[in-house]
């Protein structure tokens, strides 16, 4: 049987739960193709910019535009440096960058269904379990939203005490 050529799609904030997913991708799925998936949120997808700066003018404008600008290009950055890990870790690796208009969890579920993904991997934030009822968590919506298999790399700090 081929071995399966789909990509496995990473997901990527720079943190150090995404970079232990790159590493444990890498480790269980050696060589394979994989996307790293980047989702940033525009100032104008924003409550507060859809509600109050929505009709600037003039340098205020002009502020927000170079706003955006800089955000875009943080987030193509970001990903580079996911891109740059992964294949470092033996990955054949992409960048992808997305911007989040809705729920980030929803967009990993509609990017991994575009691509084909065989699988999604992500980090765990180690979240207490006050602070996972309250805020949700990345993961768990990803869980409940992705129609393919979802790895969930738990959190382990390479640094003494955490």
């Amino acid at each position: 049987m081929p071995e399966d050529s789909r990509p496995i799609l990473i997901c990527f904030d720079d943190s150090e739960p995404s970079h232990n997913a790159i590493a444990e991708a890498a480790r269980l799925f050696p060589g394979s193709r994989a996307v790293v998936l980047h989702v940033w949120r525009s100032i104008e997808s924003t409550p507060a910019y859809r509600y109050s700066a929505a009709g600037l003018t003039g340098a205020l404008r002009e502020a927000m535009d170079e706003l955006e600008t800089a955000g875009r290009e943080a987030a193509a950055g970001e990903a580079a440096k996911g891109v740059k890990l992964a294949r470092e870790a033996g990955l054949e690796a992409e960048a992808l960058v997305v911007e989040a208009k809705e729920h980030t969890d929803s967009i990993v579920a509609e990017q991994a269904d575009r691509l084909d993904a065989r699988l999604v991997v992500m980090g765990s934030r180690r979240l207490g379990a006050i602070q996972a009822m309250a805020l949700g968590g990345f993961s768990a919506g990803a869980l409940h939203r992705a129609t393919r298999p979802v790895l969930v790399v738990p959190f382990h700090s390479s640094h003494p005490g955490s």
